[in-house]
């Protein structure tokens, strides 16, 4: 053994010691090298009594209980592994060293990927299969590589195995995983221990459609209790999604009814025209329970815009269609969808341009078509950036679990960050558009038609956020009132934005598939653009989804629900995330006719909270009282007690549809 990694070792670091134990070795070859020691060495996580395997926190720094060392250096299934500086300087400065050369070279990965492994193929196949796919293949570091990571994955299972009926397991358990997942799963049980075991190789991170995987086991057992167990260790390890359908079973009926109560998974429904009454009640009725689940899909729209955009996407794959992380766009089992790359801020370009050329155009035709100008060249340098991002992640990156569990990296001998899935894009999402479509409305009414202001008094009066003159915008043509005027240049600009992105190249992907949620970012991003003419003050947060600006919605939720129509979603093809909040009193056949009008409208997605203003700020001044409390924020959902204040006051600050 080389001497860093033996002194790594001697560190309590095995898996930092594995990703040098062949410092002249390939990229496959030193990552799956890294997880096989990973895997010969990690904790048996497990809660007494629990139905699966592991249970609990499995991710992240944790102590060795063999020898009471902190281990510091661990996978992360984004940047591809974490490290936790201030403990790993503990045990020496060298140790510190040696890190930070190897993350010179090796770490590209800082951007979030989201995705799902085949679960349906695991489950069907067993992982001897795919030991099997891998022997076949001519010989090649590659095959070496995940050849190797099997061998650390046979540990981790042996180990677990030998330690789980110490640890109080029941003996159906460990005889399941005596079995499962190395062998083809036979029953619902199987099926569900084997799907836990392999999520946590994946950190978690998204499960795909959970009815679709599970339902060709099912024979008319109580799923809940199991499926309670996976989505808790989905939520105790802070990740992502679950979808449902369009195929609907018993299955979905009982994964909704065990979600209840938590913020993740993220629950996903794909809603049809043929949607049964008996599931639109219950999901409305989980809507208005407050637990912000499940947001609801338009499958129509969605599966017309994937075909038109991937034309090989075959019948089987795009029935696979499930939001990763938030909701980026993914076929479960075979996509390596880049999410979220990058981000255009576009309303502190529209305030640099703003105050650049306003003065100077002599009609709001001339100001437009300029802007328009001058982002598609943010959006070509984007796409560059990411371009080239890409490139360089995939000569220093190489994602062993999902490289082996993701069709087709096996057959085309190619990493997962190498091109090697069946589809793999770019997703990168946009911030501030309804703000950017606001300010342009104020400008074009103020300055060029009703010529209240000269260019000059406009942008003196904005930068001084003149009281008088910030209610004067806040009266102004809006987005998110059925405005036909208004709605009419919401859908110019969202067309001309969105379409410019299919005119971008990927090396080692289809292109790029823009998304429109926002996560968290419309807090930060709005700390650098100072007032703007939508009547936002400076520093403060921009639009966290596709929905009217707070406080400017005030036709109702219909007239709301027609303006984010015509937000051009045609080509925003990483998903288009709505917020909409209700008064928890609300009918259900409210929510239902609110979806299902938005989709005909050709909406994409929908998200409902459904509480009243006063119980959120009673939560803000008393958290302990309300620490079930769950709202949709950027394309997620949370405990409204574990967002920060400012997140906390943009949900406040909604309007709340009575």
């Amino acid at each position: 053994m080389n001497p860093n990694a033996q002194y790594m070792l001697d560190m309590g670091e095995p898996f930092a010691s594995g990703l040098l134990e062949f410092p002249e070795g390939s990229l496959p070859v030193v990552y799956c090298r890294g997880y096989r020691r990973y895997y010969e060495t990690c904790p048996i996580v497990y809660k007494p009594g629990s139905p699966v395997f592991p249970a609990g926190l499995t991710t992240g720094m944790y102590t060795d209980t063999s020898t009471g060392k902190t281990v510091s250096v661990t996978p992360q299934y984004a940047p591809q592994y974490s490290i936790n500086w201030d403990e790993l300087r503990k045990k020496g400065s060298r140790a510190a060293e040696i890190m930070i050369e190897f993350s010179k070279i090796y770490h590209y990965a800082g951007e979030w990927n989201h995705s799902m492994l085949n679960y349906k193929r695991i489950l069907a196949e067993g992982i001897n299969r795919y030991e099997e796919r891998l022997l076949a293949l001519d010989d090649s570091d590659f095959k070496t590589a995940l050849l190797d990571l099997i061998v650390g994955l046979r540990s981790y299972h042996k180990r677990a195995l030998e330690a789980l009926p110490q640890m109080g397991a029941p003996a159906e358990l460990v005889d399941a995983l005596s079995r499962v997942p190395f062998s083809p799963a036979k029953t619902a049980y199987e099926a569900v221990v084997a799907l836990n075991f392999c999520l946590s190789l994946d950190e978690w991170d998204n499960i795909g459609r959970l009815d679709s995987i599970l339902e060709p086991y099912h024979k008319g057992e109580d799923l809940r209790p199991w499926l309670r167990c996976i989505m808790e260790n989905m939520q105790i390890n802070d990740r992502w999604s679950i979808t449902l359908g369009p195929d609907y079973s018993d299955v979905t009926y009982q994964a909704l009814e065990a979600s209840v109560g938590l913020a993740r998974p993220l629950i996903e429904l794909r809603v049809t025209d043929d949607t049964p009454d008996d599931l639109w009640e219950l999901a409305c009725k989980r809507v208005l329970d407050g637990g912000g689940q499940p947001a609801f899909y338009n499958e129509k729209a969605i599966q017309e815009r994937l075909r038109k955009r991937i034309t090989h996407l075959t019948e089987s794959d795009a029935l696979e269609f499930s939001g990763g992380g938030c909701t980026e766009t993914s076929f479960a089992g075979c996509t390596y969808a880049g999410g979220t790359d990058e981000n255009i801020n576009v309303l502190k370009n529209l305030e640099n341009f703003m105050y650049a050329e306003l003065t100077s155009c002599s009609t709001f035709d001339e100001f437009y078509e300029k802007f328009i100008i001058f982002l598609r060249k943010k959006q070509d340098l984007q796409m560059e950036h990411i371009n080239n991002y890409w490139n360089e992640r995939a000569k220093a990156c190489f994602a062993p679990i999902r490289t082996l569990f993701i069709d087709d990296c096996i057959d085309n001998q190619k990493g997962w960050f190498q091109g090697g899935a069946r589809y793999t894009y770019s997703i990168h999402s946009d911030t501030g558009i309804p703000n950017t479509i606001d300010s342009l409305l104020a400008i074009r009414h103020l300055v060029f038609e009703e010529k209240c202001y000269t260019p000059e008094q406009f942008l003196s009066l904005l930068a001084s956020e003149d009281p008088e003159f910030f209610a004067v915008l806040r009266s102004c043509p809006c987005y998110g009132v059925a405005d036909e005027k208004s709605d009419a240049l919401a859908k110019d600009f969202t067309t001309r934005f969105y379409e410019h992105y299919l005119t971008g190249k990927l090396d080692l992907g289809l292109g790029f598939f823009p998304t429109a949620h926002q996560f968290t970012r419309h807090i930060h991003t709005g700390w650098v653009v100072g007032p703007t003419p939508d009547g936002r003050k400076g520093g403060t947060a921009l639009a966290d989804s596709l929905a009217a600006l707070n406080g400017k919605a005030i036709k109702g939720p219909t007239a709301m629900l027609s303006s984010a129509a015509c937000f051009e979603q045609k080509d925003i093809y990483g998903m288009a995330v709505t917020n909409l909040s209700v008064n928890k009193n609300c009918p259900p056949s409210i929510i239902r006719a609110l979806v299902t009008g938005y989709f005909s409208l050709g909406g994409t997605q929908l998200q409902i909270t459904a509480t009243t203003r006063e119980t959120l700020l009673k939560a803000k001044k008393d958290p302990d009282a309300y620490r079930d409390l769950i709202v949709r924020v950027g394309g997620y959902s949370e405990y409204f007690c574990n967002l920060g204040e400012e997140l906390q006051d943009a949900v406040i600050a909604r309007t709340l549809f009575n």
